[in-house]
């Protein structure tokens, strides 16, 4: 049992030290479940690089360093050798070339990958050259170098700038900028009076809803009556709509066509009339016709009133044969003799 037990312990202790090795090389940034395959470049310096430092193309991670020595090859002496550990599906040229650059402003550095145009893709076996272009400080010197030139350019152009606004700015009274200073003081001024104006007018609005607040309430109040009433008003909406709808569906054409002829057969009447066409017309426009009417109905007035007054001088029978019997056929004449009974006893 004992035995059993440090078996136990001694199995964790060495799975403990190969994932403790195992991290430590993933934490240096090597792949730990992938191929790769080894390069080895020469330079004579390698300025802030160590194993694990990246190796990139075109700023993408391809590749560590791996390990750095100095070289006894007769071909490169005392040169630093330095071992590239890349992905294995990297293919590289055998005439290209690596580069030590600075990766940032901090001093941390890289090897670059300068791709050359050989159909020959290098081996393991091979030596590639490396060259060193400085470390950041170095790189911003140069950098500075190559701008001067232009930085000088870009400060004699902002000095002559500079002259030409003093200049067009003048100097003493005609200052264009105590001219502007002085504009812009009373256009602040104004802005003051604007808004004092402003003020005033908010206080007279203040006073105003103060005193209308009961008519404000009234109209509020009666605002608030009609939003609760709105189903009426969707009632009303509604019943509108569907008298909308019945007008719509109605054939108002052929009536207003209808309508229309007889406006043009009353206003061709009326033009008839006007031009003294017709009897009408006449009757309108001549009053001899309506002075014989008018004595015409005076005369049967006249006639009527006599006869009222004195019936007999107007219905006079007189029978010399008595023993002749006189037969009435006029209808007219019976009616009379049924409406007077003396008349008719006489007749018989």
């Amino acid at each position: 049992m004992e035995n059993k037990n440090e078996i136990l312990v001694g199995a964790l202790t060495i799975i403990g030290i190969a994932l403790f090795i195992l991290g430590f090389k993933y934490l240096q940034g090597e792949s730990l479940f992938t191929r790769s395959k080894y390069v080895y470049i020469v330079a004579d310096r390698v300025p802030g690089i160590t194993p694990s430092s990246p190796v990139l193309e075109n700023d993408v991670p391809i590749g560590r360093v791996s390990d750095i020595t100095i070289s006894n090859s007769p071909n490169f002496p005392y040169k630093a050798i330095v071992a590239l550990k890349l992905n294995k599906d990297v293919v590289i040229p055998k005439d290209s070339k690596f580069i030590i650059y600075a990766l940032d402003m901090l001093g941390k550095m890289g090897v670059g990958l300068v791709r050359g145009t050989s159909n020959t893709d290098s081996k393991e076996t091979d030596t590639l050259v490396c060259l060193v272009k400085g470390n950041s400080i170095e790189q911003g010197v140069d950098l500075i170098a190559q701008l001067k030139p232009k930085l000088d350019s870009t400060l004699g152009s902002f000095q002559a700038l500079a002259s030409n606004l003093n200049t067009q700015l003048g100097s003493g009274e005609n200052s264009l900028l105590k001219k502007a200073v002085g504009d812009l003081s009373v256009t602040l001024q104004s802005v003051n009076k604007l808004a004092g104006n402003a003020d005033k007018m908010i206080s007279t609005l203040n006073g105003t809803l103060t005193d209308n607040k009961a008519n404000i309430d009234a109209i509020m109040k009666n605002v608030s009556r009609l939003t609760a009433e709105s189903g009426k008003l969707d009632s009303i909406l509604t019943n509108f709509q569907t008298f909308s709808g019945k007008i719509a569906s109605l054939e108002l054409a052929p009536t207003i066509e209808s309508a229309k002829g007889t406006l043009e057969q009353l206003k061709k009447t009326l033009s008839l009339i006007n031009d003294g066409d017709g009897s009408i017309s006449k009757l309108l426009k001549e009053d001899g016709a309506y002075k014989d009417i008018t004595k015409t109905i005076q005369s049967l007035n006249a006639v009527l009133t006599d006869l009222k007054a004195n019936p007999k001088k107007y219905i006079s029978l007189s029978l010399i044969d008595r023993s002749r019997t006189i037969t009435i056929t006029d209808t007219s004449v019976q009616q009379f003799l049924d409406n007077n009974p003396k008349a008719a006893k006489k007749v018989k």
